[in-house]
């Protein structure tokens, strides 16, 4: 958090300590600076210019000085960075503006730092820049990023059902929520839908029940002429004694006519990401589609990363694409995916149900033993995808190699495949068996169909959502983020979410914005909010 801070009408200012030589702390001030552009509304590309910018000189002060102090300060129309440091100074700053010239000692180049690019990145991310240097005593490094608000934002929607009458009021949910989409008002969980990315991680907490699909229950009937479409995952829960050739056997008794697994569009799409990467040729990983809470996920927290996100639709989209003149049920495994199907075009033909309750027939069929499925296993490998393709998977991880995507860390991978649940959707909470014994078991699904699904392009880009916004007005964003910060600093920062936020700086963010009473916190009940 910033040392101190001001706000005058339409304008803020903030100043963070660095200190020479903590690697471990290197990044604070830049991040913090992020975070404040994003509340703000600033246009992606600017916010992660400013990003780079203000990183670099922070690693500057870290590498070669003993302490400093980045301030900054912004209106709605530009934002100002000075550096000063107490250190060795520049002898020769036309030189130390060269690519590839470093001074750094040897500690900090193990450390994969002090490669020579931080002047040059400053001078190409900014507007304007400066820096005056005392050889022995100080460098000051002064820059400007004019600034410009996101003129449009995509609206969000989510497929998360949720039942009053069963929630106990534990909390649970408030503090998993990775975008803080959820609160507890008057013992109702209540949703921010414009926060909110499907990612099931309030469900997979919830032990009521509060908290479920809107398709929960009972999973379609097959109907006529009708194809299920579900993950491997699916397929894959009962171990050897009800293999995914018994367990297809099953569904396809039920009247299911054929069944298709989202993997076979996964793989196409992989295979044509791949290709994307090595023809753009473009430093940082082109991002995969494959999970629809992750491209959420980057609308909501991560919007610089837009640009970075292949042109392709997510596999379960280009499944409802392809089979959009079929009468499909999707056995979807997270919100994310029934929110996908429901947001496509097939008039009426395509019906969703969830995973979890498609495994629990499965699982009764299984357990009773009547029957006698015939099928087995098909013999293979799961597909391991393109080389230098990197597969992260769990939502903490995810959000941060976002992060490093998105500062500009990471460029040595072609493509990045992130999945919001752990092990991909094997890792679902609507996923019966346990995700790393249904991932070990994860032969190539059995193909009924006799044919592969295809990548298909997005013919609409993606939209960053309001996010982290306070106000389409970035004057009034400005005014906003100075009351919250007046207000949490005088909340007990206890982040324990008693009082249906997950963090102090939520609740704050709540007041502010009228979704909360000061009254809310149980350790300061009679908080006032400061007249600013």
């Amino acid at each position: 958090m910033p040392a101190n801070g001001g706000n005058t009408k339409g304008a803020m200012t903030a100043s963070y300590e660095i200190a020479g030589g903590d690697f471990d702390r290197a990044g604070d001030a830049s991040d913090a600076l992020k975070r404040t552009l994003k509340r703000l509304g600033v246009k992606p590309e600017i916010i992660r210019r400013s990003v780079i910018a203000a990183y670099e000189a922070e690693m500057n002060v870290v590498i070669h000085a003993r302490k400093g102090r980045m301030q900054v300060a912004l209106d709605p129309r530009r934002l100002d960075v000075t550096v000063t440091d107490e250190g060795p100074g520049i002898p020769d700053i036309p030189t130390a503006m060269l690519e590839g010239f470093s001074t750094a000692s040897d500690y900090a180049r193990q450390l994969g730092f002090g490669a020579g690019t931080g002047l040059p990145n400053i001078r190409k991310c900014s507007d304007r820049l400066a820096v005056e240097s005392e050889v022995g005593r100080s460098t000051t490094l002064r820059f400007r990023i004019l600034l410009e608000p996101v003129s449009a934002v995509g609206e969000g929607r989510s497929s998360l059902r949720i039942r009053p009458a069963r929630c106990t009021k534990c909390l649970r949910c408030v503090s998993a929520c990775p975008t803080a989409a959820l609160r507890v008002r008057n013992g109702t969980p209540v949703l921010l839908p414009h926060l909110c990315t499907d990612c099931a991680e309030c469900i997979a907490v919830c032990g009521a029940g509060a908290l479920s699909l809107e398709c929960d229950e009972p999973f379609p009937d097959a109907g006529r002429d009708t194809v299920l479409v579900m993950n491997a995952a699916c397929a894959l829960q009962f171990g050897p004694a009800f293999s995914a050739g018994k367990m297809e056997a099953a569904l396809l008794s039920r009247g299911f006519r054929d069944i298709r697994y989202l993997e076979e569009w996964e793989e196409s799409l992989l295979a044509a990401v791949a290709q994307e990467a090595k023809r753009k040729g473009r430093p940082g990983p082109l991002i995969a589609p494959v999970c629809p809470a992750a491209l959420n996920l980057i609308a909501v927290k991560f919007p610089a990363l837009l640009p970075f996100v292949a042109p392709y639709l997510s596999p379960i989209e280009a499944a409802a694409k392809e089979l959009a003149d079929a009468r499909v049920v999707f056995a979807v495994a997270c919100p994310a995916q029934a929110t996908a199907v429901a947001s496509g075009q097939s008039e009426g033909r395509h019906r969703t149900g969830s995973a979890k309750t498609l495994n629990r027939y499965t699982q009764a069929v299984a357990e009773a033993g009547r029957r006698s499925f015939s099928g087995s296993p098909a013999d293979g490998s799961g597909a391991s995808g393109p080389e230098e393709t990197l597969r992260v998977s769990g939502i903490r991880h995810v959000m941060r190699v976002f992060e490093q995507v998105e500062n500009g860390l990471l460029s040595d991978f072609a493509v990045l495949a992130p999945y919001a649940c752990d092990l991909g959707c094997f890792g679902s909470p609507l996923m019966i068996a346990d995700a790393f014994a249904a991932q070990h078991r994860a032969l190539r699904p059995h193909r009924t169909s006799g044919s592969a699904g295809r990548a298909i392009e997005r013919s609409e880009p993606l939209r960053p959502r309001p996010g982290l916004r306070l106000d389409p007005d970035m004057g009034q964003a400005i005014e906003k983020l100075a009351r919250m910060d007046a207000l949490r600093r005088r909340l007990p920062g206890r982040d324990c979410g008693m009082c249906g936020a997950p963090t102090c700086e939520m609740l704050a963010e709540d007041i502010v914005l009228n979704r909360a009473g000061v009254s809310a916190c149980p350790y300061q009940p009679d908080l006032k909010e400061d007249p600013l």
